[in-house]
């Protein structure tokens, strides 16, 4: 076994956490049945393994293409690097902004407030999933290119 094949492995193994454990927040929480306060203790499992997660992705794909050379990389891999870091600065948007502030919210008992965090939350999760699909296109079928 090469050392790519295993960066190859724990790089996938970190998308597959990442974004699984978006479309568990985002498909499997959507429950009228759970509180505000419920969807915030699930994040508060889901942060610290999805940083993990992306810290692997990172680490991986910049081991990869430093590996491979930037200049004789494939251009799905340059693409893949683009929306990846995209990506990363969306979820470290979300978690500025509206997890500090659904946090904030209640703290102080602020049920409005915290709600709307959570839907800016939501949103931003979207927004991930939507550039991991991408994302996933340009890593399979963008090699064609």
């Amino acid at each position: 076994m090469r050392l790519h094949h295993l960066a190859l492995f724990l790089h996938l193994t970190g998308v597959a956490l990442w974004v699984g454990g978006i479309v568990f927040i985002r498909v499997c929480l959507v429950s009228p049945a759970l509180t505000v306060a419920q969807w915030a203790e699930a994040l508060e499992h889901f942060f610290p393994l999805s940083w993990t997660s992306i810290a692997l992705i990172v680490i991986t794909g910049g081991f990869m293409l430093i590996a491979v050379g930037v200049a004789h990389a494939p251009p799905g891999w340059i693409i893949m690097t683009i929306l990846g870091a995209i990506m990363i600065a969306v979820f470290a948007s979300v978690w500025f902004g509206p997890w500090a502030a659904l946090r904030a919210a209640l703290a102080k008992g602020g049920l409005a407030q915290a709600r709307e965090a959570m839907r800016h939350i939501n949103k931003r999760l979207d927004i991930v999933l939507v550039l991991a699909t991408l994302t996933s296109v340009v890593a399979t079928l963008g090699l064609a290119l």
